[in-house]
């Protein structure tokens, strides 16, 4: 129902700078919408080749032939890692499938948004229940729509210096990761820290606290960024500022 493509597009925060990619776009509503509401470029896949030719005479239909193109083609061996968005409204075993395609090839910070079907224990960062009263598939008039964030793959170890108001200290980090929960130790010569926080993207949020709690001790919160292989942020604890940098470690 169109009603749900709205609150798809709107919950991506699509806007004209986005590439929008639609996996299995059906008559092509998804992408059309994107490119006349909010001037995105897109691109529909489908394995139906009536609905194919529908969608690009639906384009030209609403002036958008220029922003939008379909393909004819199976989704499994689609190349959409050009997409800023990325929309589904597939089988949740299909959504399955594809998901390492979309954690490893997509750039962090994808905005991935599924119709009705979540992505099993990739828990999403959002999730609406919006009414459907047109909607024809199920016995519910209403439809789920799920946001995912594509995380940084951060899991691993990194070396670099924490900068504080004693100077620099030279530091090794380890972090694991689940998805978009990450969780780190940071040795230093005489102490370690350990902590806990969320991936959005290229960036990080991690709170950090010694590892031997000491009475009065407060956790630093880091806002972090990751690119090229380098993590960088600071946290400030009252008027004092620490700034954290590494490199991965490669093996």
């Amino acid at each position: 129902p169109m009603n749900v493509v709205d609150v798809m597009l709107a919950i991506a925060e699509v806007g004209p700078q986005d590439y929008v990619i639609d996996l299995g776009s059906g008559d092509g509503r998804i992408v059309i919408a994107a490119a006349k509401r909010y001037q995105a470029r897109g691109l529909g896949i489908d394995m139906d080749e009536w609905l194919i030719a529908e969608s690009r005479v639906s384009a030209a239909r609403e002036g958008v032939s220029s922003k939008v193109e379909f393909l004819h083609q199976d989704i499994f061996l689609a190349d959409f890692r050009a997409a800023t968005v990325l929309t589904m409204y597939l089988l949740p075993e299909v959504n399955l499938e594809l998901r390492p395609r979309i954690l490893f090839e997509l750039t962090p910070g994808t905005r991935v948004v599924s119709h009705d079907w979540d992505m099993g224990d990739w828990e999403p960062d959002r999730r609406l229940v919006v009414e459907a009263p047109e909607k024809t598939v199920g016995l519910k008039k209403e439809s789920a729509v799920y946001l995912w964030i594509v995380p940084a793959r951060v899991a691993g170890y990194w070396r670099g210096v924490l900068a504080g108001p004693g100077g620099e200290e030279s530091v090794v980090i380890e972090f694991a990761q689940r998805f978009q929960n990450a969780s780190a130790n940071v040795w230093l010569r005489r102490w370690t820290l350990a902590g806990s926080g969320r991936i959005r993207g290229d960036n990080i949020s991690l709170s950090l606290h010694r590892a031997t709690w000491m009475p009065g001790s407060k956790p630093l919160s880091f806002t972090l960024r990751v690119a090229d292989g380098r993590i960088e942020g600071e946290a400030l604890d009252g008027e004092q500022r620490y700034v954290l940098r590494a490199t991965r470690l490669v093996d």
